[in-house]
This record gives C-alpha cells, structure tokens and sequence, in this order.
C-alpha cells in the first residue's frame, strides 16, 4: 500500500502541499477520498463559511437558509419564473421550494401570484428589495472570496474552480447511475 505523502511542508493555515507520483494516485482512491472527504469536512465547518452563513445572508434580521438562498438568486436572475421551473432549477422537490420560498414572500423578498395565461401555474418575481438583497449577498460573497483566495496564485485559482467543477460533475454522474434502475 503506497504511503500518503510527507505532509510535513505546512503553508499557514495547516493546509498540505503532498506531491503524489501518477501511480500513487491512481492506485490509492481510498487515501485520497478520506483526505477529501476531511477537507470538505473542515469546509463546512469553517468559522469563516459560518459567518458568511449567519451574516451575509440576513436580511433584517432574519438568516436565510441554502434553499431561501438559492430561490432568491435564481428568481432574481431570471426576473420572474414559474414556482416548477424554480423547482427544477434547483433540483428541488417542489414543496420544498414552496416551504423555502414562503418566508421570502413574507419578507416583501419575492412575489408570487397565479399566472394569467394558465392558472395552474405559480409565477414568482423578484421585488426591489429581493433585487437588492442579492446584489449586496455577491457584492459581498465576491469580496470576501477575493479576501480568501488573494494569496494564491491566480493559476492555482482557476486550477482550484476546475477541479471543483469536475469533481461536482463526477458526483452528479455518479448519482445518477445509482438512482438509473436500468444502470
């Protein structure tokens, strides 16, 4: 069993710099997976990924959870939309999103009303106030990102947003092939 590589190079902030031959990576999946797996781990439970939850993401007052989070911003892209389509957007079963989007409608965040043109559909719109909410959520996400990423080398940062996005891929793959009934 190839042996993890010497993480005794620390860069601040504890965070290992192991370089890995081909050989070892391909053939020790299991040492890597834990090691993502902890980072991911140390993600979620970093103190900065808190405050961005609790204080970024409050509007008067009032913290928004992932999904509240998430619906506004896609309303807001899209201007207005159908409560399905959001759903589907999202990934999210719909009364999920009916659940998540109820307070933002009680906040004055978004609109939402029957649609003239078919009443069985839900229309939800994005108020000033929603519109504004999410502009100061990324004014404020990207300042803190480029806080956070500053130190690194721009080359290692879009390496970073690659990785990640394939990574993301390989998961979503990889889901649906368990929940295919025919894979």
């Amino acid at each position: 069993m190839p042996v993890p590589p010497n993480s005794e190079e620390l860069v601040p902030d504890r965070i290992a710099t192991p370089v890995w031959g081909d050989l070892q990576s391909e053939s020790e999946p299991a040492v890597i997976g834990d090691r993502l797996i902890d980072v991911t781990r140390r993600f979620l439970h970093a103190k900065r990924r808190e405050w961005n939850q609790t204080k970024l993401y409050t509007v008067d007052g009032r913290g928004l959870g992932v999904a509240q989070i998430d619906a506004l911003e896609v309303v807001a892209q899209h201007g207005e939309m159908h409560m399905n389509q959001l759903a589907a957007k999202l990934r999210l079963d719909p009364s999920t999103v009916t659940r998540a989007i109820n307070p933002l409608v009680e906040m004055q965040l978004l609109e939402r009303y029957t649609d003239p043109a078919n009443r069985r559909y839900v229309v939800l719109r994005c108020t000033p106030s929603g519109e504004a909410a999410v502009g100061r959520f990324v004014e404020e996400r990207r300042r803190v990102m480029r806080e956070t990423l500053d130190p690194m080398d721009p080359a290692r940062r879009l390496l970073l947003v690659e990785l990640f996005e394939e990574y993301t891929a390989l998961l979503e793959q990889s889901q649906a092939k368990r929940e295919d009934p025919a894979g």
